[in-house]
């Protein structure tokens, strides 16, 4: 059995115990983003594999887009998908992987756990994971939070016509300084995914939530509307009694930093030139 490390957004997640089909599927998809193993990680997550698919949630004849169950605990999380269940140790951060997947198939079910884990992680060093979509002009970072179905995928195609960097269509982390927030992109996408690669952070200059509407316009929200689509937008931990308060918290200080907008745009690539006045004099003031 073998062990690969992914890092990305500052923190090293070791996956050890992968069997050798498990460790060329996971090696083809993250290259970009494997470090070495000669530091100690920040996470560990064990993987055990068993080839009898009883006891697992069985693979459907076809493709299917589903979520998976997760249940909070006080001292644990435990997460079941596809071909796969796991336990998520919550002090020291640390996850066990049983799986009947060695195929193709392993993959969807190692990103299911990767994407809980990393949500944890991140928040226990500050940060805040949000579904959203996120692209760059190669000096701001924007940030587009929203449920499915508010146009993400939308924005990030129109966005890639325009050439500008997308980051991630699924998730994207915001991380907190002194001096600035930054936009960090997960390895983890949707439509635009692919293999990960590696992105510096970005100064987050827009942070928004999406309607639809023409022509394309840039509007305030209220305060409580933003922490509520704030906290609505980061899966796993909105669900966790144990974080809600403290996510609360944490939205109504990231709005108050950044006040979130309400981009509404139709289908088309003119909602990039009312975000780009709007925002170019925050931008400068960033830089500063």
């Amino acid at each position: 059995m073998s062990a690969l490390t992914i890092a990305f957004a500052g923190s090293r997640y070791r996956f050890a115990g992968l069997n050798p089909e498990q460790l060329d599927l996971v090696r083809s998809k993250f290259d970009a983003l494997l470090g070495t193993d000669d530091t100690q990680p920040d996470v560990e997550i064990d993987v055990h594999y068993s080839p009898n698919p009883e006891g697992f949630m069985r693979r459907p004849a076809g493709p299917v887009e589903y979520r998976v169950a997760v249940v909070h605990a006080e001292d644990s999380v435990a997460v079941a998908g596809i071909g796969f269940t796991a336990n998520i140790d919550r002090r020291p951060l640390r996850a066990q992987m049983q799986t009947c997947l060695a195929d193709e198939w392993f993959v969807g079910a190692f990103e299911n756990l990767f994407r809980v884990v990393a949500c944890y992680r991140l928040f226990s060093e500050g940060a805040l994971v949000l579904h959203s979509a996120a692209f760059t002009d190669g000096a701001r970072g924007f940030l587009f939070c929203g449920r499915s179905g508010a146009g993400k995928t939308t924005l990030c195609g129109l966005a890639d016509e325009l050439e500008l960097g997308i980051l991630s269509d699924e998730l994207n982390a915001v991380t907190t300084s002194a001096e600035r927030l930054e936009l960090q992109a997960m390895p983890i996408a949707g439509d635009f995914g692919g293999a990960p690669s590696a992105h510096p952070p970005y100064p987050l200059t827009g942070l928004l939530g999406l309607a639809h509407g023409a022509p394309p316009s840039v509007d305030r929200c209220s305060k409580a509307e933003a922490v509520s689509r704030i906290v609505a937008s980061c899966p796993y931990i909105n669900a966790d009694a144990l974080l809600v308060d403290e996510l609360t918290s944490r939205a109504a200080k990231l709005v108050e930093r950044m006040p979130l907008r309400i981009l509404s745009f139709a289908k088309d690539t003119r909602f990039w030139s009312v975000l780009n006045h709007e925002y170019q004099s925050q931008h400068a003031a960033l830089s500063r």
